[in-house]
């Protein structure tokens, strides 16, 4: 009976409508939440509250995607969100633990959790190429790759770890941040422009959060980076 319900439920579906609407309101708590750690104080109680926030949001973000892609019949937009919603609720996940550890190497508990996202990423890439749905396939590799890495480094320790505990939850944090902007704004670009806006404003909604973040991020790296070296970050701003 189960198997009867997977891809197979029209939209109007009480259920499906449901998930629908958590997932547009946690996406829309989480975006309005990741603002606050990025251009309010660093470190207070306001910016590790906003950032829980983030995280659950973006947790309630990715089983609702999943849960749709389930229940509907599989299309290229349905794959692409489910994609990045797991990708997204990973990076935020992984870089809330970092602050909330202070540590650079997952906790043993957390292997679980890098498991089971590899397992996820490999499915991902596996359906992606079956199906012809390279985004798809895309976004389950980077999943491998970051679960792959956080594998990695519990297992072997500190010596392994690739950076400070900060610079990783920063990272980690804007990738977060900057897959659920593109996952917004690609969704709503359609309903934004004409219908006569030409093709290529497509492809500025794909590459802009991409571009933009990137360059945000490698800015807060490497000023962040520069105070580290010369130990001028309170306890208040290491977070």
């Amino acid at each position: 009976m189960l198997y009867a319900v997977l891809f197979s439920l029209p939209p109007t579906t009480p259920a499906v409508r449901l998930l629908l609407g958590l997932h547009i309101a946690a996406g829309s708590l989480a975006l309005l939440a990741g603002l606050v750690p990025m251009l309010g104080r660093k470190g207070g109680p306001l910016h590790v509250r906003a950032g829980r926030l983030y995280t659950y949001s973006m947790l309630v973000v990715a089983a609702t995607a999943v849960l749709l892609c389930l229940l509907q019949p599989l299309t290229l937009s349905r794959l692409f969100l489910t994609g990045v919603a797991v990708l997204s609720f990973y990076l935020s996940f992984t870089g809330w633990r970092a602050a909330r550890r202070r540590s650079t190497v997952p906790a043993k508990t957390d292997l679980g959790l890098s498991a089971v996202a590899t397992l996820v990423g490999l499915g991902m890439v596996g359906t992606g190429i079956a199906l012809h749905v390279v985004l798809f396939a895309f976004f389950g590799g980077l999943i491998c790759l970051f679960a792959g890495q956080d594998t990695w480094v519990a297992v072997r320790g500190a010596a392994a770890a690739p950076m400070p505990w900060l610079l990783r939850h920063l990272t980690r944090m804007g990738g977060s941040y900057i897959s659920a902007t593109t996952a917004f704004i690609v969704v709503n670009l359609g309903r934004w422009l004409p219908a006569t806006a030409p093709s290529w404003t497509s492809l500025v909604g794909w590459m802009a959060p991409t571009f933009v973040g990137s360059v945000l991020i490698g800015l807060a790296v490497r000023r962040y980076k520069v105070r580290l070296q010369a130990g001028n970050l309170t306890s208040a701003q290491r977070i």
